[in-house]
């Protein structure tokens, strides 16, 4: 039995080489010359001429391979297309018995392949592929030809090579040299094979050139009819440099990424894994700007119609600029993303972006959901308090000076948005401003209307922590500005008033503030409710209290008139003058509480010009007020003692006056306020008076008549003697510029005294006369001379 098996394996062995002898044989036997006309021919057919420069040979080790050491190949007009320097096919062993070949791998080596586009816009490969005219005569078969090739890849590789793009009509030129490509088994049977490229790229046109490498790895897997492909395992190695007039850029980054794309029927695609790491970017621009990013990575995947895939990217990001210091930040990025099919609705839950700016974290968290056609999103999101200033000052946005320097120090919200391409809707809006909470809701519309809806409540803030701070108390300034007034002291409000703007307004909004002050004024309680719609903008109401004082304001302005109007009336009861002038003008000659109302009007396309034109009145009525740096009684008693020819002390008196009873109305004409009733009380002298406010220049002009009745004038602080002061008007006149308020800013008219000269004089006469009337006449003729010497002397 072991001899049998013996013998039986030497038989079998020897039937094994003798195979392997034919074949060498049979290889050896058979010149693969002879398909060289086929193969040259079947280029023609495709509109190529192939040259093959030399001998086809075989080559045994490590398989059997058909080569060729050198060919070119070019178009009908000989331009040539391609040329290589060697190429080697592997081909089947068996198929060879039949004269057919069967091309296992290609191998191809030192290939330059030139693409050329002339002036015309023509390619010289745009003949590549056509057939010759179908009544030429097709050339026969020839016996040793048999049939038709047929080719199977097992194994491609391409190194050293170099294809060139050149286009005269643009002068693009783009170049892929040093280029390799190699595979394995290739096939279109839904197989996976490897696939490798390298290579370098350069691009270049007349405003730009770039360079860089480009090295791809990966199994791939494609169907027989070419519309479906997998890449699995894939890695991609970038390096790139861009270089215009205005800039340079650089890119280097490694990729690694499995996906799938079907275009049978149409695109769906699909991005299981994507992992983006080692990347960075510079850019450079001659302006000065600088961009960086580095150490930027993405994790993730996109699966359109799938699950959600979580997504992370992360980076360190520095920018500069000529105009802008250097700022240097961290990004990160979460988010579970979910596309469907048709990448048309997108979503994003459990979103977190986190960056740092000069040390100050933004946190921003939510959900986001869109869907692209029809246009529709969604999104709920919250902004972690955080320090705006801070990150304002560190990306170089350059914020007013504020009053208050923690300003802006705590800012955050919450919101939820949705919209479409019609409308945007801002609901549960709740935010965080320094020491006040807003909430609210709006709305906006997008159409040719754009009408916005907004309702906000703050609970309570200090306007005045976000305007500029006063500045700093200068007497020597002080005393120049005021004696010598600037020419351009208007030209602030030679501001035109935005008419195109406000008559586009469609605006409904309402606005409640439980504390506010503003220009150091108290208020609480603010309900303001504003309508803009065609050109007609109304404030009604705007109401609150003001120092416990409650106040209302109805106002409107229209500016569709060719110049614009203004109407605004309003009141208050028990208002508190002295602390609102105080506070709001810094002006303090003038304190108590007052009933006011007004009713104002006015016209114009300017600041200056509205308060030019203003028209209207205003009604106040006190029980106490107080005049500052203006004393009354002294006036008056000033006027006594001149008369009574006594001394006077004029530092013996208060700097004030308290008024009682005090009932006003100012009618203002063409910006100028003209006291038209006065009617009050100054210790025991009754006042009345007119004069004018010049609001276009702050100053006023008053003329108080002031009079004492007999019976009160034992309680003056001066003592009069004259009956000629008592039961009559002594004027007094107030006028100074509002800065410039002082001791002297009312005294007595002391014409006054000449007055009461002349009437002394004509008592005199007037008793001489009736005296000698009665002496001379007497009786009844002497009283109707009386009368008539009467009627005369008033004459």
């Amino acid at each position: 039995m072991g001899r049998v098996i013996k013998y039986f394996a030497i038989t079998i062995v020897s039937v094994v080489l003798v195979v392997i002898l034919a074949g060498v044989s049979l290889a050896f036997w058979i010149d693969p010359n002879i398909f060289k006309d086929d193969i040259e021919k079947l280029a023609a057919e495709q509109g190529l001429i192939l040259r093959l420069d030399g001998d086809l040979s075989w080559q045994i080790f490590p398989n059997i391979q058909i080569v060729i050491n050198g060919a070119s190949v070019a178009t009908p007009d000989e331009a040539e297309l391609m040329s290589f320097d060697s190429a080697q096919l592997s081909v089947a062993l068996m198929p060879l018995l039949n004269k057919d070949i069967i091309v296992q791998g290609i191998s191809l080596g030192g290939v330059k392949a030139s693409l050329l586009v002339d002036e015309n816009g023509v390619g010289n490969w745009s003949k590549i592929g056509k057939q010759t005219d179908s009544t030429a005569k097709q050339p026969e078969q020839t016996a040793e030809s048999g049939e038709a090739l047929q080719l199977a890849i097992a194994k491609l590789n391409l190194s050293d090579s170099q294809i060139t793009y050149s286009d005269k009509k643009t002068g693009q030129y783009i170049e892929l040299k040093g280029l390799s490509l190699s595979g394995e088994n290739i096939q279109l049977n839904n197989t996976a094979f490897p696939l490798n490229l390298d290579t370098e790229v350069v691009f270049k046109d007349p405003s730009q050139s770039l360079s860089g490498s480009v090295k791809f790895n990966s199994n791939i897997t494609i169907n027989e009819a070419i519309n479906q492909f997998i890449i699995g395992d894939g890695t991609l190695a970038l390096s790139i440099d861009h270089k215009n007039e205005l800039a340079t850029a650089s890119l280097k980054t490694k990729v690694q990424v499995d996906a799938e794309v079907d275009i049978a029927d149409a695109l769906v695609w699909s991005v299981p894994a994507l992992r983006i790491s080692d990347t960075s970017l510079a850019y450079a621009a001659k302006d000065g700007t600088n961009i960086e990013i580095s150490s930027l990575t993405f994790d993730g995947g996109i699966k359109p119609g799938g699950e959600a895939s979580v997504v992370t990217i992360n980076g360190e990001l520095s920018y500069g600029s000529a105009s802008q210091k250097p700022i240097a930040s961290s990004l990160s990025l979460s988010t579970a993303l979910s596309i469907d099919e048709k990448l048309n609705v997108i979503k994003a839950r459990d979103l977190d972006f986190k960056t740092s700016l000069g040390g100050e974290a933004l946190n921003l968290t939510g959900n986001f959901s869109a869907t692209l056609s029809p246009l529709d999103y969604q999104a709920k999101l919250n902004l972690a308090t955080t320090n705006l200033k801070k990150i304002a000052d560190s990306l170089g946005i350059e914020l007013p000076v504020m009053a208050e320097p923690s300003a802006l120090s705590k800012v955050g919200a919450m919101v939820s948005v949705t919209g479409n391409d019609k409308r945007i809707v801002i609901s549960e809006l709740q935010s965080t401003l320094d020491q006040s909470t807003i909430k609210g809701n709006a709305s906006v519309n997008l159409d040719k209307g754009q009408a916005v809806k907004l309702a906000l409540n703050i609970d309570k803030i200090n306007v005045d922590h976000y305007l500029p701070p006063a500045p700093p108390v200068d007497n020597k300034a002080a005393t120049k500005t005021k004696t010598e007034p600037a020419a351009t002291a208007s030209a602030d409000t030679e501001i035109p008033l935005p008419r195109e703007m406000l008559n586009a307004l469609d605006v409904d909004a309402k606005l409640q503030i439980g504390d506010l002050t503003a220009n150091k004024l108290p208020f609480k309680n603010i309900l303001l409710q504003l309508i803009a719609k065609g050109g007609v903008s109304s404030v009604s109401p705007l109401s609150g209290m003001v120092y416990d004082s409650p106040f209302k304001v109805d106002a409107q302005l229209d500016t569709r008139p060719k110049e614009a109007r203004m109407l605004i009336r309003g009141n208050s009861t028990q208002l508190p003058l002295g602390k609102v002038l105080k506070d709001a003008a810094a002006i303090e000659e003038l304190s108590g509480i007052s009933d006011v109302s007004f009713n104002l009007s006015t016209n114009g396309n300017s600041v200056a010009s509205l308060k030019k034109h203003l028209d209207g009145n205003i009604d106040l009525s006190a029980q106490k007020l107080r005049l500052s740096n203006m004393n009354i009684e002294k006036a008056f008693c000033q006027l006594v003692a001149r008369f009574q020819q006594e001394t006077f002390d004029p530092t013996a008196w208060p700097l004030y006056s308290d008024l009682s009873d005090t009932v006003t109305k100012i009618v203002i004409k063409d910006g100028i306020a003209r006291i038209e009733k006065l009617n009050s009380g100054v210790s025991k002298l009754a006042l009345s008076g007119n004069g004018k406010i010049n609001l276009n220049d702050d100053t006023f002009d008053v003329v108080i008549n002031s009079r004492l009745a007999q019976a009160d004038q034992d309680a003056m602080a001066c003592k009069i003697n004259n009956t000629k002061l008592l039961n009559r008007d002594i004027p007094i006149r107030c006028r100074a510029a509002f800065d410039k308020v002082g001791a002297t800013s009312c005294l007595p008219d002391f014409r006054v005294i000449e007055d009461i000269a002349k009437e002394k004089a004509k008592d005199k006469v007037d008793e001489k006369a009736k005296e000698f009337i009665d002496k001379k006449m007497g009786g009844e003729k002497g009283e109707a001379a009386k009368q008539i010497f009467n009627q005369f002397f008033k004459k």
